[in-house]
């Protein structure tokens, strides 16, 4: 009956309350009153027999009472923790349950507990003598225990056992004899089996609540498991290695102080196996967490064999099996070492990287076949960066690439931090213009679409279905690397594809501090930029401004605009320069005569210009990709068009 089992409780709260407090009573489980000098701890409230309370807390009641308290539990759910606890496991009960009528002890009841520690030392001796004359060796046998083991253990058998309690006095004795396998969980406690298997109250604890084979932790040099059950315990030592059981889910805490304030550390990891049920799945966390605050390693696996509910029937039904299992601890933590080595290493990665490389983008065409040959395809994830002195369209040079990529029907993302919106669009349209009729009289410049005040409607129609994969946005010094990452996140999210990203240009970026220097925006920017194309896989193109010293002079990385993280941090960087400037540099060695040069190759219509593949990290560097650059139109073209439409651009796919 569920109110015997309650009634068991009320009369063994040291079960619960398991430490004296200093000035009597015990400490509370809830704030911890009774620890220090002046705490006053629980004190059982005068008049009734099973009601006690705690001064400082304010916490009142009986022990189910204070366990709902510590563990915030409803009372229903506090009782079948407790029952569990005492070992008068039941299953859950979802309404409230009557407090039976407090009992007042009398000084006689008071006196006989003083006897019970003794009376719990005579039970351990006899049983473990009536185990040496072979009374009771059946029943460990049954559940798998040779004597030797349950000897080794301190465990005995005693026929018609009574708690101990219950003998010297105490209780009604409603809890009637049985016989009873003794378990020793500590000097002066132990655990009472019964020995048939229909007993309504199983498991019996005399004593201070304990953990059995505590003292396993000073001497084994094996891997320790930790258990729930006595019966699972000994399972596991039967099948040849050290163990200890926790007795109850409660008693982690215990294990945990006592190994923090013993020092005690074991030798090799413990290993954790406790029951699968919700308490147990609680327990393990608590107990992981605990023992990692103690640096004190461990792993959690099972030891039980498919189709048994735990470590003693395994043993009982399939000891083969069991027992391999126990043997195959070294090999199994050995094993979760090796995985835990992989996951940790570069070993782990190769498999990634087979992966990511099937499933990698294909190279995306910048639009002119010269420069995907000397980029071994096209733009691959990673940073471009493009350097260039004023004049060497830079940004003509990245809009035509853009539209291209465009074309493509690839999603391509135009960060303009100069530049307006319709000045973007006009030079999409000048430049259209001139690829459909070169110079002849329908191509627009321009100037002259902004002074005609109307368009081409042949480059006009092409935009509007190469521009549904086009985004420009325009900020001039409001934009900043992390905008732009956010803007990418919309595009995975909202359309699920990735752009290809333009920034037009790179030191004019905002930066994320308004404190820092420009040298210390420029490089914060350029981490996040390259961070930004590592992380969703796509490349960034970057321009960049070169130095003014730098304008007549032959491109190299020294020449951009705070180089530092451009230099290290960029995949690609390709410099927009004057096909001529060789001559220039060394045909003067003046740097007035180098500018006049300078000046009158940008006076041309069409200029002579040159890529230059000034960093490839992952290819050949130094080609020299030529161009004509048509500065009226925004035009870079592979050849003179003469009027002829390059091929490329003979026909505007469907959109």
């Amino acid at each position: 009956m569920l109110e015997d089992k309650i009634t068991y409780v009320h009369e063994h709260p040291e079960v619960y309350f398991t430490q004296e407090a200093r000035k009597g009573g015990y400490i509370c489980p809830v704030c911890e009153n009774g620890t220090g000098s002046d705490g006053t701890g629980v004190k059982l409230i005068k008049g009734q027999s099973f009601r006690y309370k705690c001064f400082k807390c304010g916490t009142s009641g009986d022990v189910i009472n204070f366990y709902a308290a510590e563990h915030h539990l409803s009372n229903a759910e506090a009782i079948t923790e407790v029952l569990k606890m005492y070992g008068l496991e039941t299953q859950e009960y979802h309404t409230a349950v009557k407090s039976t009528p407090p009992k007042v002890k009398t000084v006689a009841e008071v006196a006989d507990e003083l006897k019970v520690s003794n009376q719990i030392v005579s039970d351990i001796e006899l049983g473990q003598e009536n185990l040496r004359k072979e009374t009771g060796t059946f029943f460990f046998q049954r559940r798998g225990i040779s004597k030797e083991v349950a000897m080794r253990y301190g465990c005995g058998f005693i026929k018609n056992w009574t708690h101990p309690k219950l003998r010297v006095g105490a209780g009604d004795k409603k809890i009637v004899s049985s016989d009873r396998m003794i378990i020793p969980t500590g000097a002066e406690s132990y655990v009472a089996r019964a020995v048939d298997p229909k007993n309504k109250m199983p498991k019996l604890k005399a004593g201070k609540s304990s953990i059995f084979n505590l003292e396993v932790f000073k001497s084994s040099e094996q891997n320790i498991v930790v258990v729930e059950g006595e019966f699972d315990a000994l399972s596991v030592i039967e099948a040849g290695n050290d163990a200890i059981a926790l007795g109850t889910t409660t008693n982690v805490d215990k294990l945990l102080s006592w190994l923090k304030e013993s020092g005690v550390r074991p030798k090799k990891p413990l290993v954790i196996d406790l029951d699968a049920d919700e308490a147990g799945r609680s327990a393990t966390e608590r107990l992981i967490a605990g023992l990692s605050k103690l640096r004190i390693r461990y792993y959690v696996f099972s030891l039980i064999v498919k189709g048994t509910k735990d470590q003693n029937e395994s043993l009982v039904s399939a000891p083969e099996a069991f027992k391999s299992l126990v043997r195959g601890i070294p090999q199994r933590i050995a094993e979760m070492k090796l995985e835990a080595r992989r996951a940790l290493s570069d070993s782990a990665k190769v498999a990634k990287w087979e992966v990511s490389i099937a499933n990698a983008r294909d190279a995306i065409p910048t639009g002119w076949k010269s420069l995907d040959k000397a980029l071994e395809g096209g733009l691959y994830e990673g940073l471009y960066v493009i350097p260039g002195a004023t004049g060497t369209g830079k940004t003509a040079f990245a809009l035509q690439m853009a539209y291209q990529i465009a074309r493509q029907k690839k999603d391509v993302l135009y960060i303009s931090l100069e530049m307006g919106e319709e000045e973007i669009y006009e030079r999409h349209i000048s430049r259209l213009s001139y690829e459909l009729y070169g110079t002849t009289s329908k191509a627009k410049s321009v100037h002259s679409l902004i002074q005609e005040k109307k368009t081409v409607p042949e480059a006009r129609a092409q935009f509007e279905k190469v521009g549904l994969y086009l985004r420009t946005i325009c900020g001039v010094g409001s934009i900043d690397a992390d905008d732009i990452r956010r803007v990418v996140e919309r595009y995975e999210y909202e359309l699920d594809t990735l752009p290809v990203v333009f920034v037009d240009y790179l030191q004019i970026l905002k930066a994320h501090d308004p404190h820092m220097t420009d040298k210390q925006a420029v490089d914060y920017n350029v981490l996040r930029l390259k961070q930004l194309s590592r992380d969703y896989k796509i490349p960034v193109i970057a321009l960049a401004s070169m130095n003014r010293t730098s304008y007549s002079d032959v491109i190299s990385m020294v020449s951009i605009k705070e180089s530092g993280a451009i230099e290290y941090t960029s995949d690609v960087c390709i410099g927009l320069q004057m096909a001529a400037m060789d001559s220039i540099v060394d045909g003067s060695k003046k740097q007035g005569q180098q500018e006049k040069k300078v000046r009158k190759l940008k006076s041309k219509l069409n200029r002579d210009m040159q890529a230059v593949i000034l960093k490839q990290r992952n290819g050949q560097i130094g080609a020299e990709i030529p161009f004509t650059y048509c500065a009226m139109f925004n035009h870079f073209g592979e050849e003179e068009l003469g009027g002829v439409p390059i091929s490329d651009f003979d026909c505007v796919p469907d959109i």
